[in-house]
């Protein structure tokens, strides 16, 4: 049986093919110079697989839709009409390390050049110790600042346990594996980072080359915490300065690390309607119809050879039913897992005000201007 992966894969590709027969001469040298750059992206595919989605589920639903970005006629990603109602969508998509403190890829970078301490050559016993690195604030991309945290290391890992080195941006510490992790070392991936998180922070990061002898294990974190809510609101905000005030317009936001499924946890549904009731609440803000909430990654939980990825749509509470008419993202599957985010958060999460408000009433208004304070 083929993965979900592969199906929608092959969707993208057959759908890139489609637009591309649609699309003027610039707009296909445009889609062709994108998927190129797009093969040596660390976003891959994501940002244009955002686009070609709706495009192409817009088109099977009956809508005309075009491209204007890729044409090069204005700013918004798609736009579309059907029965004479228009309306127009910009695309944003949300790398796994937006918001986050310390970048995978830098922290990947670190360990690659401190292999040689993790296993040392020749050695058939690892060193049974944790180095913990804490970050003043974020981790610095530059090549300075990543060679000044590896040798501080490397000098540590020859001190005693309890050690305490100060860095430029950083300290670091030489602790007792046994004391943290107990005498046996943990050998499933899943189960050591669960007791990472919990010992030293929910977005640290951590690699062990633990084995029966126990192991050098190095974990990095921040004394600032993640806060993915921003990048979120970020694009929000840029997309609807880049939408049109003359039709109705939407917002489209992707989650390149996520799977569909994810969107559905409750604490992460909560944080998309308070994202985008908050988005709303904006004075810049009041043209836009819905933020739509979509995942990068294909999900099992639907059929996909039938179906794209779903969607989760967040509407404006200040647009009445009569305005909504016509208009896209009203599907039966849009509108049941909408429905099933907004049950889950009121009864499990949060008291039903917080969703329930509207823009429009002082009590909103108020706490929407304490938290730009």
């Amino acid at each position: 049986m083929e993965s979900a992966a592969s199906i929608s894969a092959l969707r993208f590709a057959a759908a890139c093919v489609e637009i591309d027969a649609r699309l003027n001469a610039r707009g296909r040298a445009e889609l062709r110079g994108r998927l190129r750059d797009a093969l040596k992206s660390n976003c891959g595919f994501a940002p244009l697989y955002l686009e070609v989605l709706h495009a192409a589920a817009l088109s099977s639903h009956g809508f005309e839709v075009a491209l204007p970005d890729l044409e090069k006629h204005a700013r918004y990603d798609v736009e579309g009409q059907r029965n004479g109602i228009a309306f127009a969508i910009e695309c944003k998509h949300i790398t796994a390390d937006a918001g986050r403190r310390i970048h995978q890829k830098d922290f990947y970078r670190i360990i690659h050049e401190l292999f040689d301490t993790l296993v040392p050559p020749g050695s058939g016993q690892a060193i049974p110790a944790i180095i913990l690195v804490t970050l003043d604030d974020r981790l610095p991309a530059a090549d300075a600042a990543r060679r000044e945290l590896v040798d501080v290391v490397r000098q540590i890992v020859a001190e005693p346990l309890e050690t305490t080195i100060r860095g430029g941006f950083f300290e670091v510490v030489k602790l007792s594996y046994a004391a943290n992790f107990g005498l046996d070392p943990i050998a499933d991936q899943t189960l050591f980072h669960d007791r990472a998180q919990e010992l030293f922070g929910a977005d640290c990061h951590a690699v062990t080359t633990a084995d029966r002898h126990a192991g050098l294990t190095i974990v990095l974190r921040s004394l600032i915490g993640d806060d993915h809510t921003k990048p979120q609101l970020d694009a929000l905000k840029a997309a609807a300065r880049q939408l049109p005030t003359d039709k109705a317009a939407f917002v489209a936001l992707q989650f390149d690390d996520l799977d569909f499924s994810e969107l559905l946890f409750p604490h992460v549904a909560e944080r998309l309607q308070m994202v985008a009731n908050y988005f709303f609440a904006t004075r810049e803000c009041a043209h836009i119809g819905a933020a739509v909430f979509s995942a990068y990654r294909p999900s099992m939980r639907i059929d996909p050879v039938n179906e794209w990825n779903p969607l989760v749509v967040c509407w404006n509470p200040v647009l009445n039913e009569e305005w909504k008419a016509g208009l896209p993202f009203q599907s039966a599957i849009v509108m049941q897992i909408a429905r099933s985010i907004s049950d889950t958060t009121r009864s499990r999460r949060a008291p039903p005000a917080e969703f329930n408000r509207s823009p429009s009433s002082a009590s909103y208004r108020r706490r929407a201007a304490r938290r730009r304070i």
